[in-house]
């Protein structure tokens, strides 16, 4: 959570001093409720950020580890909750709304996380409508953080996509055309990346399966940014993009 509170910091300063965590007897609590031990990097998060999360959790609905996802275990019928090997993170309880997150702990990581699905409420929903969506719950949050907090304090941006059927340009491509171009890549996310260098930032998306991928940039100055659009025009094969499939 450090190095995620550091990428916060960077973009909005303070926002330190607006998270508040649980300590681990209280995370027990949640625990209990759940029936099985809570993935590290999920209890890190809750030590840290789960109490208070500030701008980054204010659109996400019971993400609380104590006041919403333990509640949720407490209270959801039996009937509308998958099998104990997802953990929920955020979402309602609406079967009618598809936004539910979750961890699979039966799809872990090589970094020891485990894969983040997309699925509501709902009988046998995880049977028909589970969605993959992040390799993990660290990687959600740093992109996230990137979507939500960190982007939209450029007033320029262009977004790309790749890995299309028939288009040869690779994840590892493009990032050495960044890295060559002055982009640092943050040691987090693992699967999916991203890159920072003075007035600029890029968010690599790529989800859990497949070879598509997703980019989104951002800049100060328009021209950096047209730059950064010729060079990926030029030596790429990435097509422009309105969204990005997930935030």
């Amino acid at each position: 959570m450090e190095e995620l509170l550091n990428l916060l910091e960077r973009y909005l300063p303070g926002y330190r001093q607006q998270v508040r965590g649980y300590p681990d007897l209280v995370v027990d609590e949640l625990e209990e409720v759940f029936g099985h031990p809570l993935p590290e990097s999920y209890r890190q998060f809750a030590n840290v950020m789960g109490a208070q999360g500030g701008p980054l959790f204010q659109e996400m609905s019971s993400y609380d580890p104590i006041q919403g996802v333990a509640e949720n275990y407490r209270l959801a019928p039996e009937s509308v909750m998958p099998p104990r090997r997802f953990l929920f993170l955020f979402g309602s309880r609406d079967p009618l709304v598809s936004d539910c997150h979750w961890l699979d702990l039966d799809a872990p990581t090589e970094d020891g996380d485990y894969q983040v699905v997309l699925m509501p409420f709902g009988e046998h929903a995880w049977k028909k409508n589970l969605r993959r969506i992040y390799s993990g719950f660290r990687e959600m949050l740093f992109l996230k953080a990137m979507t939500d907090i960190c982007l939209p304090t450029f007033p320029h941006q262009v977004k790309f996509s790749g890995g299309h059927e028939g288009k040869a340009s690779s994840v590892d491509e493009v990032a050495r055309i960044f890295e060559r171009g002055g982009f640092i890549r943050l040691p987090h996310p693992h699967h999916s990346m991203i890159f920072e260098r003075p007035g600029a930032a890029i968010r690599l998306y790529r989800p859990p399966r497949g070879s598509r991928f997703y980019i989104h940039a951002g800049a100060h100055r328009l021209d950096e940014l047209h730059h950064l659009q010729r060079v990926l025009e030029d030596n790429t094969d990435v097509e422009h993009s309105s969204s990005s499939p997930v935030r």
